[in-house]
């Protein structure tokens, strides 16, 4: 036998490592697109509003389309107070009482963008049927992005009946 040491087990190892990470990044792409069945997209309430056939899916659009047009100029004067918000944060040397002002001038527009908007559904209320008034009633009384609003809460707040889910941390234990 010889003394000279043979290269093949080095380039055996790199094929190895090669053909690992390859087999890695593969069965990453395809995990990363998440089960079958369930599309990256909106989520299940938006879902099933597209899918009803009961004229609410129209009503709730005409509501809010409406009520975004009454709110164009509130809208374009809260876009003006935001970017003096970030002149203001910006500046040098920074200016704590400029920043409370500018908070307050945003929160000020905020309120006009929500009383242009809630007078124009106010007004388009008023053309619905009982109906219609109705279901609003039900979408309103939850609030927006609230998706447990479709299951009946608990005593707790949560979603579910009383008891489901795993029992509350002892009060003395912290997260």
């Amino acid at each position: 036998m010889s003394d000279t040491p043979r290269r093949w087990p080095f380039w055996l190892i790199v094929s190895l490592l090669a053909n690992m990470i390859l087999v890695g990044l593969l069965a990453g792409f395809l995990l990363q697109a998440g089960p079958r069945g369930k599309p990256d997209g909106p989520p299940a309430e938006r879902i099933s509003w597209g899918s009803r056939d009961d004229g609410s899916r129209e009503v709730m659009r005409r509501v809010f389309r409406e009520a975004f047009r009454a709110s164009a100029e509130e809208r374009t004067a809260r876009a003006d107070v935001r970017k003096r918000l970030a002149e203001t944060v910006s500046a040098d040397p920074y200016d704590a009482d400029a920043m409370r002002e500018a908070f307050k001038e945003l929160r000020s527009a905020d309120d006009a963008v929500n009383a242009a908007t809630h007078e124009a559904m106010v007004n388009l209320f008023a053309t619905m049927s009982v109906e219609e008034r109705q279901h609003m009633a039900r979408i309103l009384r939850h609030g927006p992005g609230d998706r447990r609003s479709r299951h009946k809460r608990g005593p707790d707040g949560r979603s579910g009946p009383a008891g489901d889910g795993p029992p509350p941390p002892p009060p003395d234990v912290e997260p």
